[in-house]
């Protein structure tokens, strides 16, 4: 039989050449599947793109700095400060930089609590009005006297108010005895001397002039002097 007789144009043919060529083309394509099935191939996984570091830190509650560190109020060097202020022979020296007001605020606070506990008198807004007064007054009469970068109104807020501990002193005294006589009066004048020599000390330290200790004494008196009026009055 003759295959052309049936199918002139070869279209739907299918020699014996044809069904060997699209058994090879199937044989490639088994042996290219076998070669992308292979376990190795299919359960191998790629590697991460990101690797964490062991220097990645995750910070807590407890690597958070202290309320008080946060604030900038350091106990050690109010704690320190107050210790120079104490001492009447000024042999620790005198501590220079770093100055801050919230040991004078706490100092005139605690004052002023003392001043309720001895006489029932209260006194805030007199005695932090006399702070502030009495401060602006000296850093003018500094600023007249020394063009030193030492002398702020910081710097001298903070003097006078730690100067000030010897008659905070004599406040806690007066809760317990009656400094309202001679007696009182000569403590009270010791407290002013030793608070003003130890504002003088410091003032000369930060302007570098010993000679004048004893002039800037004079209003450092005068100040202290004023904050005493309130305990035996």
């Amino acid at each position: 039989m003759n295959p052309n007789q049936y199918y002139p144009d070869n279209s739907y043919f299918v020699s014996d050449d044809n069904l060997n060529f699209h058994t090879g083309s199937y044989s490639n394509y088994d042996q290219s599947f076998d070669n992308y099935s292979q376990p190795a191939q299919l359960n191998q996984r790629a590697a991460p793109s990101w690797q964490p570091t062991p220097t990645t830190n995750f910070t807590g509650e407890e690597d958070e700095p202290p309320l008080l560190e946060e604030l900038g109020i350091d106990l050690n060097k109010i704690l320190i400060r107050l210790m120079h202020s104490l001492d009447p022979t000024g042999k620790c020296g005198v501590v220079l930089g770093d100055y801050d007001v919230i040991g004078p605020i706490a100092l005139y606070l605690t004052y002023t609590s003392l001043l309720l506990l001895a006489g029932g008198k209260l006194m805030f807004s007199y005695i932090y009005g006399l702070a502030v007064l009495t401060s602006v007054c000296m850093y003018g009469l500094l600023w007249a006297m020394t063009d030193s970068s030492e002398v702020t109104l910081t710097s001298t807020f903070s003097v006078l108010g730690y100067s000030f501990t010897p008659v905070v002193l004599v406040a806690l005294l007066a809760v317990f005895i009656n400094l309202k006589n001679i007696f009182g009066a000569i403590i009270v004048l010791a407290a002013v001397v030793w608070s003003s020599m130890n504002a003088a000390r410091v003032f000369v330290a930060m302007f570098g002039n010993s000679d004048q200790k004893y002039l800037m004494a004079y209003p450092c008196a005068i100040i202290c002097g004023l904050y005493t009026l309130f305990i035996l009055y």
